[in-house]
């Protein structure tokens, strides 16, 4: 199958979501790196000259401000590639800190050798775009929490958000997110106030909604969390 032909085939299947375990795996063919949690991958202003895949674990992308207060600005896990802004942007440094917040797997290609590849495999180029789709979603998601002013639409929407993207079972019955989150850590994806994330929390608990076991986020009813978030689907 020529290029022309792969990018047709992909092109018919749009709306099926990016297989980039596929493509790193099979066509990149790149050894997996094993990084340690609280590893930084990257400082605000380093040079962007790698795309990373995900294998498994999870990083953080965020921001300091002059006051040296946190706001992570994105969540990457499973499945995900991060430094695709070296590939759209003239400035290819790190506008961001990025960090691992658990044990990682994962697989990096330079820059230059990803686009080659790209130009051998067009029909990834869909994916990217499906990406930049996703990122949109999440930031219009986050801004109508900051809108609402309400910390509990917040963390129901950054909860929400978790499930729909990196839960693997079902939708039925308790759902535990794949990933521990501290009350901290919680108030720095939402732009919070740690003592205000925790009282959120407790409404939640109160409404049968959650529940939190220590650092496990247990949820009893993704309906009810899904109406607080207000998520559309298309």
């Amino acid at each position: 199958m020529d290029n022309k032909d792969k990018l047709k085939k992909r092109l018919e299947n749009i709306w099926q979501p990016p297989d980039f375990a596929n493509f790193f795996e099979s066509v990149i063919k790149k050894p997996t790196r094993l990084i340690k949690k609280g590893a930084v991958l990257f400082n605000f202003g380093d040079p962007l000259n790698c795309i990373y895949f995900i294998q498994e674990g999870f990083v953080k992308l965020y921001r300091l401000s002059d006051e040296g207060r946190e706001t992570t600005i994105y969540l990457y896990g499973p499945g995900n590639i991060l430094g695709i802004r070296a590939l759209t942007s003239e400035d290819e440094t790190a506008r961001h800190y990025a960090e691992a917040i658990t044990d990682l797997k994962m697989l990096t290609i330079p820059r230059w050798e990803y686009l080659e590849i790209l130009t051998q495999n067009p029909e990834y180029v869909v994916d990217l775009t499906h990406t930049f789709m996703q990122r949109l979603n999440y930031t219009e998601r986050k801004l109508e929490g900051f809108i609402a002013q309400d910390v509990v639409t917040r963390v129901a929407i950054f909860l929400a958000d978790v499930i729909e993207r990196f839960y693997q079972g079902g939708r039925k019955g308790q759902i535990t997110l794949p990933l521990k989150l501290t009350h901290q850590r919680i108030s720095e994806f939402t732009g919070s106030f740690r003592e205000t994330i925790t009282l959120a929390l407790h409404k939640l608990e109160d409404l049968k909604i959650i529940k939190m076991k220590r650092s496990e986020v247990i949820v009893l009813d993704l309906a009810k969390l899904e109406k607080i978030a207000r998520i559309n689907k298309i």
